[in-house]
């Protein structure tokens, strides 16, 4: 099996690692800058077990080689430009999320992302916070009423401003889909505060007699972190590296508690390549993207 993933950045290492793991013998990296694409190159290699063929070209190789998977890692404000160069291909097609950028199309979002799954119908949008929700959930099976939550993530991004909400509500929204179960993606919220800066996007909103507090921060000099409160509630999603591996654990702040979980990148690979073949599967993608896609629009307007 190979793979063409496009773009140079960190994702677009995490991304090479998870595919190297699950079986794929090949990856062309794909970027403008032959500088980053051997540097990328130097990288993944470090951090693989396997041998696999790690190779890089430019936009062009799409044209010529069958790939099986594509990846396209690239910014999100040119995530539209890849998704018209891989239009029509047979590829399994992997998209870092959010799938397209809301503050380039505006309203027009909508028929962009129309257009582009009818030409491919094996579209799969990255939420590894789907997979966190289900670790964080275990904490939480006494709390017969949630009053109040708050959700505050913050990561080394370079995002400013709406970017912030544009970049990081994906994984918020994503993440209480499954906390919650309740059609919290198809039901009505009721924004009641809206404030940002250039390093920080907050928004107080009302879902199901519960309230919400989402606080995204983004800055290059910052590590990544996620406080998830429910009522008095306080768990800490955090990492630590292990002999060059990254372990993932989440703190219980009541109990002190520190429990190991699972690599949410990694859980996503799984089920993907668990339902490679499986319509449904890529159908409940699609569907989970529109609808994130429909609730950030209202976010961002």
């Amino acid at each position: 099996m190979n793979c063409a993933i496009i773009g140079s950045s960190k994702i677009a290492e995490v991304h090479a690692e998870q595919l190297a793991k699950h079986g794929v013998n090949e990856i062309i990296f794909i970027s403008r800058s032959q500088k980053k694409r051997k540097k990328i190159i130097s990288s993944v290699k470090n951090k693989i077990s396997r041998k696999i063929l790690l190779q890089h070209s430019d936009i062009k190789i799409l044209k010529k080689n069958i790939f099986n998977i594509i990846c396209i890692c690239s910014k999100t404000e040119i995530h539209d430009k890849h998704l018209n160069a891989v239009s029509g291909l047979k590829s399994i097609i992997i998209v870092e999320k959010p799938i397209i950028s809301i503050l380039k199309f505006k309203k027009n979002y909508q028929n962009f992302m129309n257009n582009i799954y009818k030409k491919n119908r094996k579209i799969i949008v990255c939420y590894p916070y789907l997979y966190l929700a289900k670790n964080f959930k275990k904490f939480c099976k006494n709390i017969k009423k949630i009053n109040e939550i708050n959700f505050e993530f913050q990561t080394g991004g370079k995002s400013k401003f709406k970017k912030i909400c544009e970049n990081l509500m994906p994984h918020a929204l994503s993440f209480f889909h499954n906390f919650l179960k309740i059609n919290f993606l198809k039901k009505p919220i009721k924004k009641n505060s809206l404030f940002f800066n250039k390093h920080l996007w907050r928004v107080n909103f009302n879902f199901s007699n519960t309230i919400f507090n989402f606080i995204f921060k983004e800055n290059p000099k910052k590590k990544t972190s996620l406080i998830l409160r429910v009522n008095d509630l306080k768990l800490v999603r955090k990492t630590k590296k292990n002999k060059g591996k990254f372990i993932n654990y989440i703190q219980n702040y009541s109990s002190k508690k520190i429990t190991i979980i699972s690599n949410p990148m990694e859980d996503f690979y799984d089920e993907l390549f668990k339902n490679i073949n499986n319509k449904k599967y890529y159908q409940i993608n699609k569907n989970i993207t529109f609808d994130i896609m429909k609730k950030n629009y209202i976010f961002l307007n």
